[in-house]
């Protein structure tokens, strides 16, 4: 059965979630505000599950239509084919948002879409009576400009949900998102790879399980697992391909420091959890002691930036420190280094080569990437 694919990506890495897909084998994946959509399969829908390291949730679209009233909604949704996904004891739980419509209640569109997909199944199950006592089925809406779109979620949870990271630090970034700035640098398995400001951990632990191959999804559930409409099949085939392919032997120089003990023993907790607890290293560092043995690498952070950790002042005097500290490092050193510091590159002592705009928890800031020299 084919099915239009859609996947989620964070503002402003769109284009990175667009190349993964390429890479995964998706032929023509158009971006759209903050989605990406294809047609594919069912396979396809369980290799993006598994393997995405960039996208936010993977959607199958159930319909589109136009609707400015509570009765175009219901019939809108009692004519696409619901029984095609949800059985009869399938749990159904809608969601959703509005913006610039005339339906703008949400729980009154919640409860209108969940009667119509029901109205729609009780002929075909022979029954006026679902006691949902079955697996999840997250239906979610979007209306803009009276404009409908139904989703039905196959991830479940997000998918920077990988199952490492189970204890809570502050200011702590989306999985998805350091994996996406992570493939927007230079890393590779063969270089040195160090975060300064590396918090519990996750720059480098999402830099590690792509440099050893080991898929990001590999130990977490789906939703589209307990689904009847869904073979397994496809799903645990990937997954034993995905481990076969593993770099396991690989040895890396993959660096995490921080300031504050509390957090680096968040590091060594997630690593371990991930599986790679003996490919990198953790360790109590300040940012003004930060130095390597090696030549060459890739520098990657998200140091504070006045917001949610410390005051505007002193992150500008880290990013003065920082900006010092990388340039000691030496000129086949890269810099990839996430801030929203007003007049960043001021204080970092050096232009950029290249930024980009994205948001990172809803706060606006930009990536910082400086190259390195070529070697002579």
């Amino acid at each position: 059965m084919k099915y239009k694919i859609v996947v989620t990506a964070a503002f402003g890495v769109e284009s990175v979630t667009k190349n993964e897909l390429r890479r995964l084998g998706v032929h023509d994946p158009k971006a759209i505000e903050g989605s990406i959509s294809f047609d594919g399969t069912a396979e396809d829908v369980a290799r993006c599950n598994l393997l995405l390291r960039t996208g936010e949730r993977v959607y199958i679209s159930v319909g589109n239509f136009h609707a400015e009233s509570f009765d175009e909604l219901f019939d809108a949704v009692k004519a696409l084919p619901w029984e095609n996904y949800i059985p009869k004891d399938g749990r159904v739980i809608v969601t959703g948002k509005s913006k610039k419509s005339k339906l703008f209640a949400l729980s009154s569109c919640q409860s209108i879409i969940k009667k119509a997909i029901l109205v729609r199944l009780m002929p075909k199950y022979h029954t006026r009576i679902f006691e949902e006592s079955g697996a999840d089925y997250n239906v979610e809406f979007a209306i803009n400009n009276d404009e409908v779109t139904l989703l039905l979620n196959t991830s479940g949870k997000g998918l920077h949900k990988r199952g490492y990271r189970t204890l809570v630090a502050p200011a702590q970034m989306k999985e998805t998102l350091a994996a996406a700035i992570v493939s927007l640098s230079d890393m590779t398995a063969e270089k040195p790879f160090i975060d300064p400001f590396c918090g519990c951990g996750t720059f480098v632990v999402e830099a590690a399980l792509a440099a050893l191959n080991i898929a990001p999804g590999k130990n977490r559930d789906f939703d589209f697992l307990h689904w009847d409409c869904f073979e397994k099949s496809p799903y645990q085939r990937l997954l034993r391909e995905a481990t076969e392919k593993e770099r396991r032997d690989l040895e890396l120089h993959f660096c995490g420091y921080d300031i504050d003990p509390a957090v680096i023993k968040l590091a060594h907790y997630h690593a371990k959890q991930a599986g790679i607890e003996n490919k990198v290293h953790f360790q109590v560092r300040d940012v003004k002691e930060l130095s390597s043995r090696f030549s060459e690498g890739t520098l990657c952070c998200d140091p504070p930036y006045g917001k949610r950790l410390g005051d505007l002042k002193e992150a500008q005097a880290l990013t003065d420190i920082l900006g010092g500290r990388y340039r000691a490092l030496g000129p086949r050193w890269s810099a990839y280094v996430v801030s929203a510091v007003p007049d960043f590159e001021r204080h970092f002592g050096k232009k950029a080569d290249k930024n980009r705009k994205f948001f990172n928890a809803n706060e606006l800031c930009r990536l910082y990437s400086y190259f390195p020299e070529r070697k002579p």
